[in-house]
């Protein structure tokens, strides 16, 4: 089997080379050099989102490059029906990701070939960064580090009388799932109350995922000192959080997003912040990336924003494609592999 590995910035060749070595393959490390740096696998990554695989741009060098491929691992680069069309041999498709909004799916499952996920490969560095979020808006760490490199000394910031301990909080998980359960492990050690809400799972599994109660959505933004969302989106569905959520919520409140832009209604949560009625928001993730001049976060006072970048850490990038190559390992032992996203497929 012949597996044809497209480098990025995310994943270059150091990494890639693990998928080296699998019985009877040879693993060929192409690197798309439009893809060399941050910004740009950024801009692919949220097109692919937005307007899907076949949106993307494929240079002719990457196309050469899969002509005779039996299985392709790709991070962000497009698997679109240009590069489809130019493997016809192609068999399987391994994506670093989660999403695999940067796949044509369904032309992929119609075409008999199989589509794996690295699901659950940066969950723990998105469970890491979504409590530091927390801490960093409630406790002005960024405005208080951003003040001190401006020379001034700086100690009592607008929401001074909502900076409490940690474990006089109330949380509230929207989605209790790999990331979710992760984050209500890490809370627990603060002693916050925390509060789950899954429409997928049952009371009993949302505290057994470490929840303290498992309430409806209403509920949970009611009580809730922070909000944190850790569910899946697609482009097109509605926002999870809108104006008539935000108006549930305290007016010290803190939402904090590190899943996908989409489950937040962006200009609710603005003027929400802007007339002050909720506390703060910590934001990982935008609707436009990289986020553009003269976007409303940009001049609110009670907002952390970071790059997209909770789950790039080196540990979550490694860890994709040792997912992936276990996929190959499943596969090569006759078995079906346990991340395939697309089940049935034509004979």
């Amino acid at each position: 089997m012949k597996i044809v590995c497209v480098c990025d910035a995310g994943v270059p060749e150091m990494l890639m080379q693990k998928m080296r070595g699998l019985p009877g393959c040879e693993a060929v490390l192409y690197t798309e050099k439009t893809l060399m740096d941050i910004k740009a696998i950024t801009v692919m990554g949220r097109n692919a989102e937005v307007n899907g695989p076949e949106s993307c741009p494929v240079t002719e060098e990457m196309l050469q490059a899969v002509r005779d491929a039996d299985a392709l691992v790709v991070h962000t680069a497009p698997v679109n029906r240009a590069v489809l069309d130019a493997a016809p041999a192609l068999k399987y498709v391994g994506v670093l990701r989660t999403g695999v909004e940067n796949v044509n799916v369904p032309l992929c499952t119609q075409r008999g070939i199989a589509v794996y996920n690295a699901d659950g490969r940066n969950a723990v560095a998105v469970a890491d960064q979504t409590v530091a979020m927390m801490l960093c808006e409630m406790r002005n760490i960024a405005r208080g580090h951003a003040a001190l490199m401006s020379g001034k000394w700086v100690k009592v910031f607008p929401n001074v009388y909502d900076s409490h301990d940690m474990r006089s909080c109330t949380v509230g998980i929207l989605g209790v799932g790999k990331i979710g359960s992760l984050v209500a492990r890490r809370l627990r050690g603060f002693g916050c109350r925390i509060l789950g809400c899954d429409p997928y799972l049952p009371e009993e599994e949302i505290l057994a995922r470490g929840c303290d109660e498992a309430v409806g959505k209403e509920e949970l933004l009611r009580r809730s000192d922070f909000v944190t969302m850790h569910m899946v989106y697609k482009e097109g569905d509605p926002h999870l959080i809108g104006e008539e959520e935000l108006a549930l919520m305290k007016k010290s409140a803190i939402l904090v997003n590190c899943a996908r832009a989409g489950l937040v209604d962006t200009e609710a949560l603005a003027a929400a912040l802007r007339d002050k009625r909720i506390g703060g928001a910590a934001i990982d993730v935008f609707d436009v990336e990289p986020l553009p001049e003269g976007h409303p976060f940009l001049s609110l006072p009670n907002v952390t924003l970071t790059p997209h970048s909770a789950g790039t850490t080196v540990d979550a990038f490694s860890n994709s494609v040792d997912i992936i190559r276990s996929q190959f390992e499943q596969l090569l032992a006759g078995k079906t592999p346990a991340n395939q996203i697309n089940g049935s497929l034509p004979a």
